[in-house]
């Protein structure tokens, strides 16, 4: 039995009311993908920000250990030349007291005179480089801490940069669905048009 003209178009509304439906659900979709889109370029950026603050804090303190590390080095020198002074205060000691033998003047030992002194400077030098040792390992341990820090942001950033694409292409696919949903819509609604024209 053939369907009459009413009946085709009523078929015609149905299908173009299934179309809209798609149309708006399309449309509602790529609203929300437009909105996950820009909360996630909000977080990349964030974290780009974190990782930025990150290096440059990183290179800070590398530049504060390669100046520590330089003045640790300095150490083996200044013992040297500490252990010259004493030489030579030993040798000036013994010429001294050589001296004071041969006179009619009292003796006086050099090295009781100066040791108090030499003893506080050496444990004075000793402390310092004790004190910029810690100071190195300190900095050392924030340096891998904050390198820990910066790869736990990137893994973020590159989640967000991978969760971004994944967004784009499924707008893109419901940019696809709105536009086959259009085409139809703009179909049945001639259909229904022309069906309206013959009754």
């Amino acid at each position: 039995m053939a369907l009459s003209v009413g009946e085709i178009g009523m078929d015609y509304e149905y299908y173009y009311d299934n179309a809209k439906s798609r149309y708006y659900n399309a449309c509602s979709e790529i609203n929300s993908c437009d909105n996950r889109i820009s909360e996630l370029n909000r977080q990349k950026w964030y974290r780009a920000v974190q990782i930025n603050q990150l290096n440059k804090e990183i290179r800070n303190i590398q530049e504060a250990i390669n100046g520590t590390a330089k003045m640790i080095r300095k150490e083996a020198v200044l013992n040297q030349s500490f252990l010259k002074i004493t030489r030579k205060t030993d040798q000036a000691a013994n010429n001294y007291m050589r001296m004071v033998s041969s006179g009619n003047v009292s003796n006086k030992n050099l090295n009781d005179v100066f040791s108090n002194e030499t003893n506080n400077t050496k444990r004075i030098l000793n402390g310092i480089f004790e004190t910029l040792k810690r100071k190195r390992s300190t900095l050392d341990h924030r340096v891998t801490e904050l390198e820990n820090e910066r790869r736990r942001v990137n893994n973020e950033y590159q989640s967000f940069c991978s969760e971004i694409k994944s967004t784009q292409a499924n707008r893109q696919e419901w940019v696809s669905v709105k536009r086959s949903a259009a085409y139809d819509m703009e179909y049945y609604k001639k259909k229904m048009e022309e069906a309206a024209l013959e009754l």
